[in-house]
């Protein structure tokens, strides 16, 4: 069985863009949960290889959410084995 954790910060940050009717920018979100920019980014662009505490409690204080809100679990379906010439 193969696993991908999918974190949802572009769709809660989407979200969030809807409920109050107005953009946000990453700048603005790192203002005020004192996370880096380029870290956001990374975030934005789910390409985060490592989750750190600190900047998840951030997160979760921003939505106003609990962690396991923040993530997506998906399992993948195991490929075929390869057949044998």
């Amino acid at each position: 069985m193969y696993v991908t954790v999918n974190n949802r910060f572009a769709v809660l940050l989407a979200e969030k863009q809807i409920k109050e009717r107005r953009n946000i920018s990453l700048s603005e979100v790192a203002e005020v949960t004192g996370i880096a920019r380029q870290t956001l980014y990374k975030w934005e662009n789910n390409s985060v290889n490592r989750f750190d505490t600190p900047i998840i409690n951030a997160l979760c204080q921003y939505f106003s959410i609990e962690p396991g809100q923040l993530f997506e679990y998906i399992e993948d379906e195991k490929p075929a084995p390869k057949k044998k010439k």
